[in-house]
């Protein structure tokens, strides 16, 4: 009974021992740095601009519209021309202006969300597959993300950004 003891013992140490003697092999990127060297990146933010220029210029049309609006009711308002009933339609106008700019900035927040997810999706989609390619090949064990600052402390690791811009063709 003591050899199989011995035995399964010594098993257990060079299982040990096995497991011990492997290799981590680490790496680390930074995805926004590699999203912002990718050309469609560029293009990417010159159609966002574009449509955040296009959507704010709206807005500060409708802004000025309240503006007039405002000014107008305070004047006639000072100047007694308004009776009561036109001072409280007015004010409702102003009101249900003021909920519409809110509104419309909500759309905007919204509306450049969603470009912008539809215009770095494929993007997204490329730098994963480029990532999973090189994490396969150089046979890591883990692959980090230093942009989204959640790793506090980390056994040094390489640097594999190269490595997937040489895969994205960058």
């Amino acid at each position: 009974m003591s050899v199989f003891k011995f035995a399964f013992a010594a098993m257990m140490l060079c299982a040990a021992l096995n497991l011990s003697a492997q290799e981590y092999k680490f790496g680390h990127l930074n995805s926004g740095n590699l999203l912002a060297s990718m050309p469609e990146a560029k293009a990417a933010d010159e159609q966002l601009a574009a449509l955040q220029k296009r959507l704010v210029s709206k807005g500060d049309t409708m802004v000025a519209e309240f503006r007039k609006a405002y000014d107008s009711y305070l004047k006639e308002s000072s100047e007694g021309i308004l009776n009561p009933k036109q001072a409280k339609d007015r004010e409702d106008g102003l009101h249900k202006m003021q909920e519409n700019l809110q509104t419309y900035e909500q759309q905007i927040q919204q509306e450049i969300l969603k470009k912008r997810q539809e215009l770095l999706g494929p993007m997204l989609k490329k730098v994963d597959e480029a990532v999973d390619a090189v994490g396969k090949e150089g046979k890591y064990h883990m692959i980090f993300d230093e942009s989204g600052g959640a790793m506090l402390y980390t056994l040094p690791s390489q640097d594999v950004t190269e490595l997937v811009k040489k895969k994205l063709g960058l």
